[in-house]
């Protein structure tokens, strides 16, 4: 669990040292601030830095996101006379008991974060869709000031996983599929603060009946890109629309498709019908034709994390008119 360097002649009891099997929770108090912490019986370990270092990116292997202690940046371990809950740990005013009867602060050293995603995959659909992101969180060189005025140093303290929640896609399903002007190269689907855009090759949507089980084909690729966004606020079809974009809502996250491969992955089809004034009614108007518009075995892509649409994936239908 740790390397203790044997700086201090105190006595020590390692085996009460021991958070590896409990789990982290977090507080975030309008006097203390975000804070991490964890409880074993009568003792509590807690971490004190900015919300903002734990980022929903993973971090590339052998290079862990550090922050130095010392500061705003606080490592504190604590000792009871009672054992803890962690009403005890985040009220705003300290309850009356348990009460503190040993403090360490750490002087000096790193809290190394390594960031994993974490995802959920559909088997039957060959989907998957990113949940959250695991932060394992080992402090280095940690110099603690104990209580007596002594100093205590591990070279390493594992602290453990810290978990974030990721924001997964909406469900796109049965919303309309709309256009920003008559040319249809650029597509898009809107739900609350998420977009589905697809800036896509306008050639495939012709007034003309396909073949069965011919659909026109494309790949992924520099003209046909589909994106997922994450805005700060809710959009509408006048912001999607907007070029240059505005400045509010903020774009927070852009997921970009991968190329495809040919017979392999990142395929498009589409699929048209003629659509008739009367959906059901063959012999009514002709007022335009149906574009079916499906994404086969699509990747989508950010800051090294990837997840999948599927292998079947429709995109939706919209009609160009006559």
């Amino acid at each position: 669990m740790f390397t203790l360097n044997a700086c201090d002649d105190g006595d020590f009891d390692i085996e009460t040292f021991n958070f590896s099997d409990v789990s982290t929770n977090q507080c975030n108090s309008g006097v203390s601030g975000f804070f991490i912490y964890k409880i074993n019986n009568v003792e509590v370990l807690l971490v004190q830095i900015p919300e903002s270092n734990f980022i929903n990116e993973i971090t590339t292997p052998g290079t862990p996101r550090p922050v130095n202690i010392g500061g705003a940046n606080k490592v504190i371990y604590r000792i009871y006379d009672g054992t803890l809950t962690t009403g005890d740990i985040c009220n705003t005013i300290p309850p009356a008991t348990p009460v503190v009867t040993e403090e360490w602060n750490a002087l000096a050293g790193t809290i190394e974060i390594v960031t994993t995603v974490n995802k959920t995959v559909n088997e039957t659909l060959n989907s998957s869709i990113i949940t959250g992101y695991t932060h394992n969180i080992i402090l280095r060189n940690v110099n603690f000031q104990k209580g007596n005025g002594k100093e205590q140093l591990f070279e390493s303290l594992t602290f453990g996983n810290y978990i974030t929640s990721a924001t997964p896609p909406a469900n796109f399903e049965g919303f309309a599929v709309k256009n920003c002007s008559t040319d249809y190269n650029f597509l898009y689907k809107i739900s609350g603060t998420q977009a589905l855009t697809f800036a896509v090759d306008a050639t495939l949507f012709q007034n003309e009946v396909t073949p069965v089980d011919s659909p026109r084909k494309a790949l992924i690729d520099d003209t046909n890109q589909v994106e997922l966004r994450y805005y700060s606020d809710n959009i509408n079809d006048a912001f999607a629309c907007t070029s240059p974009p505005l400045s509010y809502p903020v774009l927070d996250q852009k997921w970009v498709s991968e190329d495809g491969v040919t017979n392999v992955s990142g395929m498009i089809e589409v699929t048209t019908t003629e659509e008739y004034l009367i959906p059901t009614d063959n012999q009514s108007p002709l007022v335009g034709y149906r574009q079916k518009v499906t994404l086969k075995k699509v990747t989508m892509l950010s800051n090294g994390v990837t997840f999948k649409l599927g292998d079947v994936y429709e995109y939706g239908e919209f009609v160009t008119p006559l």
